[in-house]
């Protein structure tokens, strides 16, 4: 049975959910239904609802993988390009969780944001953080420059464009 991701999150407090359900119904939902589809405003009150530690279950489990490529594969839709300038702009972001990394580029270039997995080229800038700190970020559940300030977010290279960053995504609310 195929579950809509949509429906759990207008419909169900990520609390009442074991941390192996939430993990088994994103699973399912990630695996057999459209990834397109789901409602960036209804996947960021889930995360905003499910606590810390259901969040590293699901960073820690196979289903860290088909969430990162969901949310990179969909970020050029939320780009904005506003404060960008016209050079060709290289970010880096390292998800890291024990020694667990996944990496992923994105190249903001004339009104574009064009993402690759890797990390191949020289970045502007390169943002570390564990995938719970991540999940909060581009789901506007979490404020980059506190997680910078608690030394949860690394910035390397260019602090003041990674500070930009926020305000070149058009990020959904829960």
């Amino acid at each position: 049975m195929a579950v809509d991701i949509n429906e759990l999150g207008r419909s169900v407090d990520p609390k009442s959910l074991s941390d192996e359900e939430l993990v088994a119904t994103l699973n399912t939902a990630l695996r057999d239904g459209d990834p397109e589809a789901v409602d960036p405003s209804l996947f960021a009150r889930l995360v905003k609802g499910a606590s810390k530690q259901q969040l590293a279950t699901v960073m820690s489990s196979d289903v860290r993988r088909p969430v990162l490529e969901a949310i990179f594969g969909r970020m050029s839709e939320f780009y904005s390009s506003k404060g960008a300038g016209g050079n060709r702009q290289v970010v880096h972001w390292h998800i890291k969780d024990g020694g667990v990394v996944d990496s992923f580029q994105t190249v903001l270039h004339d009104g574009t944001c064009t993402v690759t997995e890797g990390a191949d080229e020289d970045p502007r800038t390169a943002l570390t953080m564990p995938g719970t700190e991540f999940l909060k970020v581009v789901t506007n559940n979490a404020n980059p420059v506190t997680l910078f300030m608690t030394r949860k977010l690394k910035v390397s290279g260019d602090v003041g464009f990674a500070t930009a960053l926020q305000n070149m995504f058009q990020i959904p609310s829960a």
